[in-house]
């Protein structure tokens, strides 16, 4: 273990704690049991089938019934997430324990550790108001703690990639196999977890061979690592027909990355970091990354925290997946690294200045701590009036409409309700006759039709597709509603909607609506990345701009500033654009529920 440039007096540890408690208490003030993201349905959705069924796919019982965007087709009517079963292991676990509010509340507990962590790694090499300040600054990162709120993966990854990175350099301080098996075992959950994060398994590989001699010491952590990776691997076979093959492949997603995605995402990325990502702690970080590899004293911790840190950053630059503040949600795991490493660059400023050394110090951490608190703020508390909202209509449904029952709903809401499992979900696009929905274009038009890697799948949902592409709009309407009918058997069949004109215009021959009630929502957002950071978070509206000379995929398709998932074609500029209506209150709308009933035959 590197010797700390200066120790504080104290109990420093005692603070870490109380801060990591009072982030905890700030997310649950803003958490409610529902979800807000198409990435939360395609984990959250994982989880409760393992609780309840035993699997991590499922089958369609009829050709309406709602598949959510990050369900891909891998036989006729059997889906499977994209996402690696990893955090819906644990989901599972959580689920039966206490149900969904259980599973959801896993994510804040993943965050606020993570804070404790952000301290533990910093005071290694850093003073202990400086690795309070580090921890300080992951607790008000305003897009992990929107990531915090949310079902998806990034605060489990944070989490166990920081945790696994304390362990290792534990384990290199005074190997054991204790030591090493933990330390494995956190590391191999990581890509479990996100897929992609598994390049820091290259950077630990290479670094143990570095540090460890002989390298046969290292085994623990290697048989660690190779028990959650086997897992995935045979998840893997058996999900998608190979070890090595996942999710993503299906839709070309798996080797969407190149050089002309970098060219065109690595400065909208480096200026989002500096801004709304980390703020100043960006530059401090990273140049304290660079001063800890060169510093003989501080080398091995600096070159396994730049490499892991550098290898995500230039990954996800480039990935085909857009740039900017809307994705920074996947760089949330080297927010720690990055926080750590400037403490360690204060520290060394705090001790080469001597007395007037704190002058700078605490200009620094003030800017960034104002800066950090103020997007937070409004970040949580957006984030937290979008949950509740789905929740109270969660709570409200379940008052009125019997489980088990059909329910019609739009495709963002449809995907919220689907974390419970509560009813049968039909799309209202479907029912309206909408086929420019959420999964988008004709099947040509999308993802391996094209050969360019795309979040849609390519003939999803085959059964629904034959059975009604090729049917007249009334034909179509009144087979969708036969096919309704016939899935709900003897059990009711209701529609929520905010307008009664589309329910009128969607309605087959002879059918009639009664009011059952009514809920005020804040409108769902539209789940394309938004707000401070992006990431599928509250707002309306936003586009997607393009990069003149980029792949098309890097033009085009790919989330809006804070817009649907899939956003328009490009323009003149660069980076994802908009925050939706951030600052603003969220805009309320009534929703109505109605009871469907049909003309006896």
């Amino acid at each position: 273990m590197s010797k700390p440039l200066i120790r504080n007096g104290g109990k420093p540890l005692a603070w870490a704690v109380a801060l990591a408690i009072g982030h905890l208490a700030w997310i649950l003030a803003h958490f409610a049991p529902a979800t807000m993201s198409p990435d939360a349905n395609g984990y959250i959705v994982q989880g409760r089938l393992l609780a309840t069924a035993g699997a991590t796919y499922f089958r369609t019982d009829s050709p309406a019934q709602f598949v959510g965007a990050h369900w891909l087709e891998t036989g006729a009517g059997l889906f499977h997430s994209r996402y690696p079963a990893g955090l819906p292991v644990l989901y599972a676990l959580a689920w039966k324990a206490g149900g969904l509010s259980a599973a959801l509340l896993l994510n804040p507990l993943f965050a606020s550790a993570t804070v404790l962590l952000v301290f533990l790694l910093a005071r290694r090499f850093a003073d202990d108001g400086s690795a309070l300040l580090a921890a300080a600054v992951m607790a008000t990162n305003a897009t992990a703690q929107q990531h915090a709120l949310d079902a998806d993966s990034h605060a489990a990854a944070a989490f166990f990639l920081t945790a696994g990175i304390l362990a290792l350099l534990r384990f290199a301080d005074k190997p054991g196999v204790g030591r090493g098996l933990l330390a494995g075992l956190l590391l191999g959950i990581v890509p479990t977890v996100r897929y992609p994060e598994a390049i820091a398994g290259v950077v630990v590989g290479g670094w143990l061979l570095w540090q460890v001699r002989p390298i046969a010491r290292a085994w623990p952590a290697v048989v660690g690592a190779a028990l959650p990776i086997g897992a995935l691997m045979l998840h893997n076979a058996s999900a998608y027909g190979s070890v090595w093959r996942t999710g993503y492949a299906i839709t070309g997603e798996q080797t969407g990355f190149g050089w002309g995605y970098f060219a065109a995402h690595a400065l909208p990325y480096m200026e989002s970091l500096g801004g709304s990502g980390l703020g100043l702690f960006f530059a401090f970080g990273l140049a304290g990354l660079a001063g800890m590899a060169a510093d003989p004293r501080f080398r091995r911790e600096g070159v396994l925290l730049a490499g892991i840190a550098a290898g995500l950053v230039v990954l996800y630059m480039a990935y085909y997946f857009g740039a900017g503040e809307g994705n920074l949600r996947f760089l949330v795991p080297t927010f720690p690294l990055f926080a750590a490493a400037g403490a360690w660059l204060l520290a060394r400023i705090r001790l080469a200045l001597g007395t007037a050394g704190w002058a700078p110090w605490a200009t620094i951490a003030a800017l960034q701590l104002t800066i950090g608190v103020a997007l937070d703020v409004q970040t949580v508390t957006r984030t937290g009036a979008s949950l509740r909202s789905a929740a109270q209509v969660h709570a409200f449904l379940e008052q009125k409409v019997p489980a088990g029952s059909v329910l019609v709903a739009d495709h963002q809401l449809a995907e919220s309700l689907d974390a419970s499992g509560e009813w049968r979900l039909v799309e209202e696009s479907l029912v309206a006759g909408n086929r420019m929905g959420p999964d988008g274009p004709p099947p040509e038009a999308t993802g391996t039709k094209t050969g360019q890697p795309s979040p849609r799948q390519a003939d999803k949902n085959q059964a629904q597709h034959a059975r009604y592409d090729r049917l007249l709009p009334e034909d179509r309407r009144e087979q969708v509603w036969e096919d309704i009918r016939t899935w709900a058997g003897d059990r009711p069949v209701f529609w929520i909607a905010s307008s009664h004109n589309m329910i009128e215009k969607g309605l087959p021959e002879g059918a009639s609506t009664t009011v059952i009630g009514t809920v005020d929502s804040a409108a769902m957002p539209m789940m394309g990345p938004g707000g401070p950071g992006g990431g599928m978070g509250p707002g309306l509206g936003g586009t997607r701009r393009g990069i003149p000379g980029a792949p098309e995929a890097a033009r085009g398709f790919g989330p809006g500033g804070n817009g649907p998932p899939f956003g328009g074609r490009g323009g003149p500029m660069g980076a994802s654009s908009g925050r939706g209506t951030a600052g603003g209150a969220l805009r309320t709308e009534r929703l109505q529920l109605f009871r469907v009933s049909f003309a006896k035959s």
